[in-house]
């Protein structure tokens, strides 16, 4: 592995921005795949600086590091007005790359895992809300036919509670959709999972 390889694979671009650029980040920010902030590198009034997380890279939407993405090394070439070789020499220092074994360099690996297990568990967690919202779909749509058969009050007694469904989806959907909210979302759907499994179950009995 390319010593320009180790340097990507062990630094976070979180953690080089909040050295050499002075920038730093609340928690619930650096856990999204992406994420915008106002450049550290010219007089940002709005967020034109987008951090992806999953890659360790970044863009300026203004221009700087000429209009290109970049990754750890650009961010200390542009922090320090250096070239990349001396960008590298710097990193190599600072973090004790020169020896694999060092603390440093197990903290920026730990660091580094954290965040591929945090991708991870995010890409999964969106597939099953993908999943868990098309199933409330059909659900939902099935009920409203179902409830559009209903013309007296005594026909109520044929769709027994039925009616709440549409609700408690639509109350799932909003859970699902609040992204900030992660525990929320996680408990939606485990409530979601349930709700359809004993949906399938009743269908089995029927």
């Amino acid at each position: 592995m390319s010593i320009i390889d180790q340097i990507k694979a062990n630094l976070s671009i979180i953690d080089v921005l909040q050295r050499y650029s002075g920038t730093y980040f609340f928690n619930e920010r650096t856990n999204r795949r992406q994420f915008n902030i106002r450049c550290p590198f010219h007089n940002d009034r709005n967020p034109s600086f987008t951090i992806y997380t999953k890659t360790g890279t970044f863009r300026c939407w203004s221009g700087c590091n000429d209009g290109k993405s970049g990754d750890v090394i650009d961010i200390v070439k542009l922090s320090r007005g250096v070239d990349t070789k001396q960008a590298i020499k710097i990193l190599i220092a600072d973090y004790d790359l020169g020896n694999p074994d060092s603390d440093r360099v197990k903290e920026c690996q730990k660091r580094r895992t954290y965040w591929k297990r945090v991708s991870a568990f995010k890409t999964e967690k969106n597939k099953k809300i993908i999943e868990a919202i098309n199933a409330l779909h059909e659900v939902k749509q099935l009920a409203r036919v179902t409830l559009g058969t209903i013309l007296e009050i005594t026909d109520l007694d044929k769709v027994g509670e039925l009616y709440h469904v549409v609700g408690q989806i639509d109350y799932w959907f909003e859970c699902l959709a609040e992204n900030e909210d992660t525990q929320g979302q996680i408990k939606a759907l485990q409530e979601v999972s349930r709700f359809i499994h004993n949906i399938k179950v009743g269908e089995g009995r029927g």
